[in-house]
């Protein structure tokens, strides 16, 4: 019987033992999983921006063949990494030509308005969490607005630090919110 009862314990170790290892397991591949679903919206942001580059370059590229077919000056065959870039203003210097015609001045060439002293990437974080409060990740805002979670991330703390939006630091992952004030500078219409 003593043979039994120490054989009936043995299995019964070895089942909890099984079932912590099961379990340490399944949280360790639900970890996998998240941070492959952060790999993929990365990777799809990668592929976002390589596209708009190369976008910008086939853009570059056109603007500075017109540029250099309606231009009388002849351009050196030297390599683009030699070449020096063109002073603010666009206006370029002998011999180096220039994507920019030289009427371009450096606010027309501004990608976006800077608002109440956010950039662009603050601005779309703001709205987003004004349209979907409660959000406690920066990844859904990241694959939204084409931006890596770790920027998005440090770009939350940023603002919670300097009070444009709160963060409740007693829940995790933290909860954002957008203060009243806040919500009306941005909804407010831009003066011309």
């Amino acid at each position: 019987m003593a043979f039994q009862e120490r054989s009936d314990r043995v299995v019964e170790e070895i089942k909890v033992e099984l079932t912590l290892v099961r379990r340490d397991l399944v949280q360790r591949l639900s970890r996998i999983e998240e941070y492959m679903s952060f790999l993929e919206s990365d990777v799809s942001r990668l592929r976002l921006d390589l596209q708009r580059f190369n976008d910008k370059l086939q853009e570059l590229s056109e603007k500075s063949i017109s540029y250099n077919a309606s231009s009388p000056t002849t351009v050196s065959s030297t390599s683009v990494l030699d070449k020096k870039p063109a002073p603010v203003g666009g206006v370029p210097s002998p011999g180096i030509a220039s994507p920019l015609p030289a009427t371009a001045s450096p606010q027309q060439v501004k990608p976006y308005e800077k608002k109440e002293g956010l950039n662009q990437t603050e601005i779309a974080i703001i709205k987003y969490l004004m349209d979907n409060p409660g959000t406690k990740s920066a990844t859904p805002i990241a694959q939204t607005i084409g931006k890596a979670r770790e920027h998005i991330a440090r770009t939350l703390k940023k603002l919670a630090d300097e009070n444009k939006i709160i963060r409740d630091e007693t829940t995790w992952p933290y909860t954002y919110v957008v203060p009243e004030e806040v919500k009306k500078t941005l909804t407010q219409a831009p003066v011309a």
